[in-house]
């Protein structure tokens, strides 16, 4: 079985949003690029369970290349649409919480702790369309511009990064980041930090060599 190295990464990384409560049910998949070729989780798969044998390989349009009993995840426009409007190798998108409640109220989640400038500011959040479409693979490149994670309306969120880990990181980062807005907004308007401040801290972190993530439990 090729890519036996990549199939193993995902199903640690599934696994790992499932025990930080990052997917409900069925919800949530991987994938990481290798060349001309996407290993990603099946349909269906409950990422708590799955396992390295029932990763799928497609090419960049999303023809599977490999024979397989499992068909690609739902999502993998998404997928593919990050591939072609980004550097990304890793591609990871699940149903958090408070991201799913964060993205129902606000348009652009703001900067309400400095470590979102991990994730280039901001995060957008793309419009609602149903899940699989055109329309939501459109939606979340645009929403990715300039960034590494965006919020989709009444569905979660996506990240993308060089590995897996790091992917996993800036989720689990976007969701603390919707949680910190949404007890900060039940007390009073949240403080937030300007695209000024964004830049100090990119250039304190760049000179100080300093990648936190206070979304990591572990």
């Amino acid at each position: 079985m090729r890519f036996s190295d990549e199939r193993a990464a995902l199903a640690a990384a599934a696994h790992r949003l499932a025990r930080e409560g990052m997917t409900h049910g069925t919800g949530g998949n991987l994938s990481v690029r290798m060349g001309d070729r996407v290993v990603l989780t099946p349909s269906g798969c409950r990422l708590a369970d799955v396992t390295a044998d029932q990763m799928v390989v497609v090419d960049l349009d999303g023809v599977v290349v490999e024979d397989t009993t499992f068909r690609p995840t739902s999502e993998l426009r998404i997928h593919l649409d990050v591939y072609r409007h980004t550097s990304a190798t890793a591609v990871v998108h699940a149903h958090p919480v408070a991201s799913i409640a964060v993205a129902n109220i606000v348009d652009d989640l703001p900067v309400v702790h400095y470590t979102a400038a991990l994730l280039g500011g901001s995060i957008r959040v793309a419009p609602y369309a149903v899940f699989g479409s055109r329309a939501l693979g459109d939606g979340v490149a645009t929403a990715l511009s300039d960034r590494t994670a965006a919020l989709m309306r009444n569905h979660g969120s996506v990240a993308y990064a060089d590995d897996l880990d790091t992917a996993c990181d800036r989720i689990e980062l976007v969701d603390w980041l919707a949680d910190v807005y949404l007890r900060s907004a039940a007390v009073a308007p949240p403080a937030t930090l300007d695209a000024d401040d964004i830049v100090e801290v990119v250039v304190a972190a760049t000179e100080r060599q300093y990648t936190p993530f206070p979304g990591r439990k572990s």
